[in-house]
């Protein structure tokens, strides 16, 4: 199991309770035993998969809209990252790459 560090922002709009809870229960589904989850929109897992499998997963397993929230899946176990969504900051490629 690897450790992983979850991140989101949902667009406030008339849909956004819905789409924010279905991204918290798509991340509680998809852990594989614990998670802390005290801060808003911040998770602490560990998943059997890799992070571009972990953001496929909670995508499917929610309301999230591509096209105007962001997610951002960090293994914190492993040099890996996927982020899904609306993301326009080049710098979040250049932070991941500089770890």
């Amino acid at each position: 199991m690897a450790l992983f560090a979850i991140t989101f922002r949902i667009h406030a709009d008339s849909t956004y309770e819905s789409r924010y809870e279905s991204v918290v229960a798509a991340i509680k589904t998809a852990t594989t035993s614990t998670y802390w989850a005290e801060p808003t929109s911040f998770f602490l897992i560990e998943y059997g998969g890799t992070s571009s499998a972990l953001t496929t997963a909670i995508d499917g397993a929610s309301t999230f809209a591509e096209s105007k929230d962001i997610l951002l899946a960090i293994n914190l176990s492993a040099k890996a990252y996927s982020v899904i969504g609306k993301s326009t900051d080049a710098d979040l490629k250049k932070l991941m790459d500089a770890r």
